[in-house]
């Protein structure tokens, strides 16, 4: 997905401080020699940038053998460009931010190295660690040939922002499924309000809309993918679409662009904005004090709850020499530990990796309640199909939704002609 470039000013100075910030123990293959590495990046801006500065430098004095260089690139389409071309011209860094596809078209020229060495190795993830990560975040790191090739990272995934005032106003209760979601827009629906909007995404942009739809297609019951291949045609895809069609034609659901369902609500129009928990500090800023701001858990559907998981991983480059893969995996794992990655949630908005970071953020998620909401979530999160043809599918499913929310073609139609050209990219 094309993640929007993050900065969290706004939001409130994390519990932890560089003051208090406990270092874990350097591990003992990485202190031996002095080595350099290097991790291409896009965490650029606000609070992402000095929060992985101070990490970096925590991690540099904890392993003084090791010196790490962050490149940071100002988004992740300019990310994946240079990171192409590094693996192109052979100089590609140590490390790199990576989304599933990526990494599967870097796999398949073996311009990355798979990590289940590392992860099994004498200074390895314990198996009690192990089951401590998300289950969707650790399935995350496989691709379709049954090997680690990613180490987790920055990862989000889809709350409901709502107008707490405006759903007492007209006696509604915050929807704990789909179909109450639809009953609450009929209420809601008044005037000049209504009660969500969102935006489609495009064949080359999907959006926050793409996702949370994909999100209703999975809580249906549907597929995104089945042995390899799209399923963007299945019963539960027409339903889902349906409803949304429905929602619209009704007036309840506005389609717009450029983050839509953040503007409405902000301006006091719309009870809900359906988006990635990365978003609410821009959430924050647009509500002000207008109103009581509020986060729930997405609705769950006939087959329960479901989710989008957001977010890249960490690859390694096969250029690398034994030592500089020897620090880089120390460095991403200690990225990924409870106490680095709790610190790295406070300060930026994105999730813990694992489960066992959450007691240690209990302070923060009393005054930051929709970040235990969102991390709650992750169990019911589902990775982006880590295939090199993805990014094609995912741009159809923006088109059928465009089709059918905006031009009015029958859902069936609209996902039909999605699913034929995204089966032509497997070709």
């Amino acid at each position: 997905m094309r993640a929007r470039r993050l900065s969290l000013a706004g939001i409130p100075t994390a519990v932890a401080t560089l003051a208090t910030f406990v270092v874990a123990p350097a591990a003992p293959a990485a202190a031996a020699a002095k080595v350099s590495i290097s991790f291409m990046e896009a965490m650029s801006s606000g609070t992402q940038k000095t929060a992985l500065s101070a990490l970096t430098s925590e991690f540099e004095k904890a392993n003084p053998g090791i010196t790490v260089q962050l490149v940071a690139e100002p988004d992740y389409g300019t990310l994946l460009q240079k990171e192409e071309a590094a693996v192109a011209a052979g100089n590609p860094p140590t490390m790199g931010q990576a989304y599933e596809n990526w990494a599967a078209t870097f796999a398949a020229s073996k311009a990355i190295v798979p990590l289940g060495g590392y992860v099994s190795g004498k200074h390895g993830v314990s198996g009690a660690a192990q089951k401590q990560i998300w289950p969707s975040v650790w399935k995350d790191l496989y691709l379709p040939d049954g090997k680690i090739w990613m180490w987790p990272f920055n990862k989000s995934d889809y709350v409901v922002y709502y107008n707490s005032d405006m759903l007492a106003k007209n006696h509604v209760s915050v929807p704990t499924t789909w179909a109450q979601w639809v009953a609450d827009g009929a209420k809601l629906t008044t005037g000049a309000d209504w009660a969500e909007s969102i935006d489609t995404g495009t064949l080359s942009a999907p959006a926050n809309g793409t996702y949370v739809y994909l999100s209703m297609v999975r809580a249906y019951g549907g597929t995104w993918t089945n042995n390899q291949k799209p399923t963007l045609d299945t019963p539960a895809a027409v339903s889902a679409l349906s409803m949304l069609q429905s929602m619209v034609k009704k007036g309840y659901v506005k389609i717009g662009t450029n983050y839509p369902g953040q503007t409405a609500l902000g301006a006091g129009r719309s009870a809900f904005d359906i988006s990635t928990v990365a978003g609410y500090p821009y959430v924050v800023d647009a509500v002000g004090k207008k109103f009581t701001l509020e986060v729930a858990a997405v609705p769950s559907g006939p087959a329960g709850q479901a989710n989008a998981l957001e977010g890249t991983n960490v690859v390694m480059f096969s250029k690398a020499t034994r030592a500089e893969r020897s620090a880089a995996w120390s460095f991403m794992k200690w990225l990924s530990e409870p106490k680095q990655t709790a610190y790295w949630a406070e300060e930026t908005g994105y999730l813990p990796v694992t489960k066992a970071a959450l007691p240690l953020m209990a302070g923060y998620d009393a005054t930051h309640p929709y970040q235990k909401i969102a991390a709650e979530e992750l169990q019911y999160a589902t990775p982006s199909p880590p295939f090199s043809w993805w990014t094609e599918a995912v741009g159809q499913v923006g088109t059928a939704l465009q089709a059918a929310l905006v031009n009015g073609e029958a859902p069936a139609q609209a996902l039909a002609a999605a699913q034929q050209k995204a089966m032509a990219a497997l070709h």
